[in-house]
């Protein structure tokens, strides 16, 4: 009597997940704050950068005139920094870089 509730069990558990569909996509948020002239941050293993954000380091928007660059780092990673030019505010004193990592399922 139990291996047959066991395989019921079983059954019912692959009926309810093939019903679900495929899975939702992975994501997770990374941030880093650190000086103006750079900061990284970095995905999980295999996980994908999509979605870039630069704020002041205490997560406020950039002051209009602030000029941010950005680049890849890796095939996982994000870099940022402010690039000054003639006439620019300063920099703040910080800045924050949040990234949105997926995994693209």
């Amino acid at each position: 009597m139990r291996r047959q509730l066991a395989g019921t069990g079983l059954a019912a558990a692959l009926v309810v997940a093939v019903a679900a569909g495929p899975a939702a996509a992975f994501t997770e948020t990374v941030t880093a704050t650190g000086a103006p002239s750079g900061v990284i941050a970095i995905c999980p293993d295999n996980i994908s950068p999509t979605d870039v954000h630069v704020t002041d380091g205490d997560d406020t928007p950039l002051g209009p005139g602030q000029r941010v660059r950005t680049t890849a780092v890796g095939s996982t990673g994000v870099g940022a920094w402010i690039a000054p030019y003639e006439g620019s505010p300063p920099p703040p004193a910080a800045i924050r870089l949040t990234i949105t990592c997926t995994d693209g399922s």
